[in-house]
C-alpha cells in the first residue's frame, strides 16, 4: 500500500431492525447519539475520513442496510462491492443474533464473499441477555475476524470496531 495513494472503502452495516446500526453509525461519524429511533430506508450512505495504520487515508463510504424484510430484494445491489460487513446484533434481544446466523450470513455470503466479517455485540449499556460463550461460538460459526462490544450511547469501543473492520477490508482489497 502506498502512503500517499488515498483509499476508499465500502463497509457495509447489517443486522435486524433496531439493533443499533444507524446509531452505531452515526456515533462514529459526528459523535452523536440520539435516543429517537426511526426505521432505515432502503440505505443510509454516509462518508467519514480516516487514517489507518501507517498513516494510510482512507474515505469510508459506509452503507446503512435497512433491516426490515421489506428491503430484501434491494440489498443486493447495496451488498455490491462491499470490502467490510459489520454484522450488528442486539445484547438485550436473543433473535437478534439467531438472526445473524439464519439470515444475515447466508445473504451477505451470496454476495460478497470475500469481505471480512467482525460481529458487533451491541447496546452493552443495557442488561445483556446473552451468554458471552453463545456470541464467541456464534463467531466462530460464521467466521468472524472480530468480536465487538458496543454502546452507541455511551460510545464504547464505536471508534475501535469501525477501525479494525477498515483495516481488515485493507488487507483484502488493496
Amino acid at each position: 500500500m502506498e502512503k500517499n495513494k488515498k483509499y476508499t472503502l465500502k463497509v457495509i452495516i447489517i443486522g435486524d431492525p433496531a439493533v443499533g446500526k444507524t446509531s452505531l453509525v452515526k456515533k462514529f461519524v459526528s459523535g452523536k447519539f440520539s435516543k429517537d429511533y426511526r426505521a432505515s430506508i432502503g440505505t443510509n450512505i454516509f462518508i467519514k475520513k480516516i487514517n489507518l495504520e501507517n498513516k494510510i487515508e482512507t474515505t469510508l463510504q459506509l452503507w446503512d442496510i435497512a433491516g426490515q424484510e421489506k428491503w430484501i430484494k434491494m440489498r443486493r445491489p447495496y451488498y455490491s462491492g462491499a470490502r467490510g460487513v459489520l454484522i450488528v446484533g442486539d445484547l438485550t434481544r436473543r433473535n437478534t443474533f439467531e438472526q445473524i446466523e439464519k439470515f444475515w450470513v447466508p445473504d451477505i455470503k451470496k454476495y460478497c464473499d470475500i469481505a471480512p466479517i467482525v460481529l458487533l455485540a451491541n447496546k452493552n449499556d443495557l442488561e445483556n441477555l446473552i451468554d458471552e460463550k453463545e456470541i464467541k461460538s456464534l463467531g466462530e460459526k460464521i467466521n468472524v475476524v472480530s468480536i465487538i462490544y458496543t454502546s452507541a450511547k455511551t460510545g464504547e469501543n464505536v471508534e475501535m470496531a469501525f477501525k479494525i473492520i477498515s483495516e481488515q477490508a485493507m488487507k483484502t482489497y488493496y
